[in-house]
């Protein structure tokens, strides 16, 4: 399997000018790798799930650039209230990085816009599990319980 570093990788995302409608996992690297940058600027699901996957398959390294690059993605959607597709985003964050609190914290956040509020607490919960500093995921919890205080929260590690 080819591997690049890093650096060669996020350089040949930067500079990449065309864009594979989605390519298949035995596509030539610099089209694989060259998917990412454009599925950013559009801010596509489909189009980051399948730059996200290709990536895996080339063993290529999931970075924090590439998390917070998506999950701001997912916040223009739910700028734009395209709730769904920023639920979208997110549940993709939160496959590739399931142990980032902010992910998950992100994911509450969008399902609470579309009015899930159950849902909402269960990503908080785990947000906070993986986090037990973010003060965000306990006042949402607090908030969306109505009296819970943020140390009474009881985190389970079953949580979603």
């Amino acid at each position: 399997m080819t591997r690049i570093r890093l650096g060669f990788a996020l350089t040949i995302l930067a500079g990449y000018a065309g864009f594979a409608q989605s390519a298949p996992l035995d596509a030539p690297l610099a089209d694989v790798v060259g998917q990412l940058g454009p599925a950013l600027a559009t801010h596509d699901p489909a189009r980051l799930s399948v730059a996200y996957r290709a990536m895996g398959y080339y063993g290529l390294p999931a970075a924090d650039i590439v998390e917070s690059s998506v999950n701001a993605s997912g916040y223009q959607h739910l700028e734009n209230k395209d709730f769904d597709a920023a639920i979208s985003v997110f549940e993709l964050n939160t496959e590739t990085f399931p142990d980032s609190a902010n992910a998950w914290d992100s994911l509450g956040e969008a399902i609470l816009a579309k009015g899930d509020h159950a849902a909402a607490i269960r990503y908080y919960r785990k947000s906070l599990e993986l986090d037990p500093q973010n003060s965000n995921a306990a006042l949402m919890i607090e908030r969306l319980q109505g009296t819970e205080r943020p140390a009474q929260v009881t985190v389970s590690a079953n949580t979603p």
